[in-house]
């Protein structure tokens, strides 16, 4: 259990907006944040790769927020920024706890 005093920081759960092109197709918009949290932000591991030619690297983060009725909403389609630094991360998976009190978030930054 995480207490209360270790959500120190601020997270934006953002998703895409669907717009009009002009032409009555729906396309993919930017992202918005939809609702923000105090979190928990455990840097896990990094790795290197490399790809067409360049090395690229990324780092997995563990996100840890109390549970509440918007978390139900977000899939692995969303980002998490941190509100402080800027930091994008992209959702990888979701998990409430057993009695749902708190969601584990895993994020990978530096994804293509």
């Amino acid at each position: 259990m995480t207490p209360a005093g270790k959500l120190r920081e601020l997270v934006n759960f953002q998703n895409r907006t669907e717009e009009d092109d002009g032409f009555g197709n729906i396309t993919s918009g930017p992202h918005v944040t939809i609702w923000s949290a105090p979190a928990r932000i455990e840097r896990l591991r990094g790795t290197e790769s490399v790809m067409a030619g360049r090395l690229a690297g990324s780092q997995t983060v563990a996100i840890t927020i109390r549970w509440q009725p918007a978390a139900a909403t977000m899939t692995t389609d969303w980002r998490a920024v941190d509100a402080r630094s800027g930091e994008i991360w992209d959702i990888t998976s979701i998990e409430p706890d057993e009695r749902k009190s708190f969601v584990n978030i895993l994020a990978k930054t530096g994804t293509a």
